[in-house]
């Protein structure tokens, strides 16, 4: 089930005693965690039928006994546990989940969270074989349209599909970015529900590319504090690091072949059809090549390389990662 209709069914009281959400869009889990919250707890009850818990620091006894004990304030008790990825369970600890999961408590919502789910682990087989397992994962740009138009209509507004378009075009595949700029376009549309694609135009500028134009402005100046406060900018506004380095690297690749059709001769125009790419971001890429030589790009994207091994192999922080490897850039 797709995380919209999860948040609809939340939203119509369809509560499900168990869900595990897992995928690298943060969006997602944190707008199902948010519905669960709105339509289960209150200001009232909050201290007694809330409990979260950070999964590397605390154990599946914690989560399935606090699942079992009823609320002193009677009603759902809401039990999340977050970053499953994490920690790792040995079979006893296994074995309790699954049986909860199996038989859970009818008075409470356990939700578990995990940033990726490893299928070749037991426990991720089982999790993600059940009902309310949830893949949050980020629509690809040509899905995002349709999904834009669905939850400006939820809202009671009219988006046109040029203006969805657009709205894609400028900010790229990052739904919690697309519906905080759908939201600041449905307050400029006001009474008239109906969005257009030149009010999209007048307000939502182009986040894809100036995000990364701009780490690459602070890579070419050396600028390491700078790409650092971009960087820490991003994570703190719920940005996946992976899709992060996505980002450095989309602007590397684009950057490395408009380099090599300039050697060709190729005027702006003639590189952006070779590229199958818009003009503006071939006209924007070009301001950027003349700092770049060949050799600067192909140390970049070997870095690159092996900042992407790291995030997916080494286990090591992300964040650490992503630091070291703008720290190389700017120092290379």
């Amino acid at each position: 089930m797709l995380p919209d209709q999860i948040i609809r069914n939340i939203d119509a009281g369809e509560i499900a005693q168990f869900y595990f959400l897992y995928g690298s869009e943060s969006f997602y889990r944190i707008e199902i965690v948010h519905a669960l919250n709105k339509k289960l707890i209150t200001a009232d009850n909050k201290d007694f039928s809330l409990e979260k818990f950070e999964a590397k620091d605390s154990s599946v006894g914690d989560w399935v006994g606090a699942a079992k004990t009823i609320s002193f304030m009677g009603g759902i008790k809401l039990i999340i546990v977050q970053n499953l990825h994490e920690t790792t369970l040995d079979d006893s600890d296994q074995k309790v989940l699954l049986d909860y999961v199996a038989d859970p408590a009818v008075d409470t919502c356990l939700v578990i969270t995990a940033y990726k789910a490893d299928l070749k682990r037991k426990i991720y087989k089982k999790l993600t074989s059940e009902k309310v397992a949830i893949c949050c994962e980020a629509t690809q740009e040509a899905g995002l349209t349709t999904w834009l138009k669905q939850r400006a209509k939820s809202f009671g507004y009219e988006l046109n599909l040029d203006a969805a378009q657009k709205m894609v075009d400028k900010v790229g595949a990052k739904p919690g970015i697309l519906a905080k700029e759908l939201e600041k376009v449905m307050n400029y549309a006001g009474k008239e529900k109906k969005i257009i694609d030149s009010m999209v135009g007048e307000l939502v500028g182009e986040i894809k590319m100036e995000n990364a134009f701009a780490l690459t402005e602070a890579i070419k100046m050396k600028r390491a504090d700078k790409a650092l406060n971009l960087l820490h900018n991003q994570l703190e506004h719920g940005e996946e690091p992976v899709k992060i380095l996505g980002l450095i690297a989309w602007q590397f690749r684009v950057l490395w072949e408009v380099k090599y059709y300039q050697t060709q001769k190729f005027g702006a125009q003639k590189i952006a059809n070779q590229m199958g790419a818009k003009l503006f971001l071939i006209e924007k890429a070009l301001q950027y090549t003349k700092k770049f030589n060949p050799e600067k790009l192909k140390k970049g994207m070997k870095y690159l390389f092996e900042a992407d091994r790291d995030l997916k192999t080494s286990g090591k922080d992300p964040q650490g990662i992503l630091e070291s490897l703008l720290l190389r850039l700017c120092s290379s």
